[in-house]
């Protein structure tokens, strides 16, 4: 997979960056509509944000892509 960085980011890599950008927006509304912390949303916030960074930067960077012919084996010829 082509990072968002390469001159032809792959697919995936916007949709990754998409979605950690969507789950960074949801946390943010949340927080707006929360007039004072509490517990359980310090947990939502902590849950949250590493994997929204965790989601930009594997788009950032990029995950390798399988080998062509990953699926295909000789069974024995």
């Amino acid at each position: 997979m082509n990072g968002l960085i390469s001159a032809k980011p792959s697919q995936t890599a916007i949709r990754l960056a998409f979605g950690g950008f969507l789950l960074l927006l949801v946390q943010s509304l949340l927080l707006l509509l929360v007039p004072g912390l509490d517990g359980s949303v310090r947990l939502l916030v902590w849950v949250l944000t590493p994997i929204a960074l965790v989601a930009f930067v594997a788009a950032l960077v990029g995950l390798p892509d399988p080998p062509a012919e990953h699926w295909r084996r000789r069974h024995g010829r």
